[in-house]
This record gives C-alpha cells, sequence and structure tokens, in this order.
C-alpha cells in the first residue's frame, strides 16, 4: 500500500532546511520500503502496511532539530480527491487536516468560505480559489487559524503529481 507523508513548513525561504536525500534515508532508517521524495515541499512516498506519525514526527525532531508536523495520506485517499468534481477546477488546492473536523467547525468555515470548496472526508479541504494562492486569505495559515489543527497545502498540480510516483 503506498502513502504520503505530507511535511508542514520546511524550506520555505531559508527557514527551516530539509535536505530530500537525508529525508529519504531517515525514512528508509525507520523502516519504511521504497521511499521517494517529490519536491523540497515535504513529500514523502513509501510503501507499507502501516506507519506512526508520532514515531515520525519524533524523529524528525531530532534529526532536523524543529518541530515537523506530518500528515499522511494513503494512494486511494488522493484518488478519491482527484476525482472530486471541484478538483478539475482552475487554481485548486487541498488542505491536508491533521485530524477530522467537526460539523460545527464545517458549519463555521462554509460561513467564512465564500469560494467554492468541499471538506471531503472530514480531513481534507478542496478548495478552487477565486484568486491566486498568494492573493487569497483563504490560505493554510487560514485553515490552521481557524480550525485551531495544523493542516499543509498542495496545489492540484503537486497532488497529481504525487500520485504519479505513488503508481
Amino acid at each position: 500500500m503506498s502513502f504520503v507523508a505530507l511535511l508542514r513548513g520546511i524550506n520555505l525561504g531559508a527557514k527551516n532546511k530539509v535536505d530530500m536525500k537525508s529525508l529519504k534515508v531517515l525514512f528508509e532508517e525507520l523502516g519504511y520500503e521504497n521511499v521517494r521524495t517529490y519536491i523540497q515541499t515535504g513529500n514523502v512516498i513509501f510503501d507499507n502496511a502501516s506507519y506512526d506519525v508520532l514515531q515520525l514526527e519524533a524523529a524528525l525532531q531530532e534529526a532536523y532539530g524543529f518541530n515537523i508536523p506530518v500528515i499522511v495520506r494513503s494512494k486511494e485517499e488522493l484518488e478519491e480527491i482527484k476525482q472530486h468534481p471541484i478538483f478539475s477546477k482552475e487554481q485548486v488546492y487541498v488542505m491536508f487536516l491533521a485530524q477530522e473536523i467537526s460539523e460545527e467547525q464545517k458549519g463555521m468555515l462554509a460561513s467564512l468560505i465564500d469560494d467554492e470548496f468541499v471538506v471531503w472526508k472530514k480531513r481534507n479541504v478542496i478548495i478552487s480559489l477565486s484568486k491566486s494562492y498568494h492573493q487569497t486569505k483563504f490560505t493554510n495559515a487560514f485553515f490552521e487559524r481557524k480550525l485551531g489543527i495544523p493542516s499543509t497545502a498542495r496545489n492540484k498540480n503537486t497532488v497529481n503529481k504525487i500520485l504519479v510516483k505513488m503508481s
């Protein structure tokens, strides 16, 4: 079974530098199989029957010296997200949430967001932005602040390329 570990907040400018080769080695040392990375923003694809997010976060903290939230999704979940009608639109982003959100939180988002979006399986937000990501207020920081949980964003192209690497 293929999974992707989506790392939050690495390699943003000169901040929180993580070398992809050392990241791959770290995952391999932790027993993950067929490890490969995609771009510098922290997408680690691996094949395993199971994974442990807390173990990954602790190992990353020890190796790199700062907190790196990890959100894992299966190939099946990414394929389901890709099949959603909103995903076919322009300027689509997926906010991968570290935990499921409540119906109350979902309602709060609906009252605040005027772009087309859907909360998929209570832990992913697929949004078609009416402005570019750098011009919108509906960024990853917005979702983290409003929901009070870690999340990480990937654009449609990145999600599609991760899926190709998972094949």
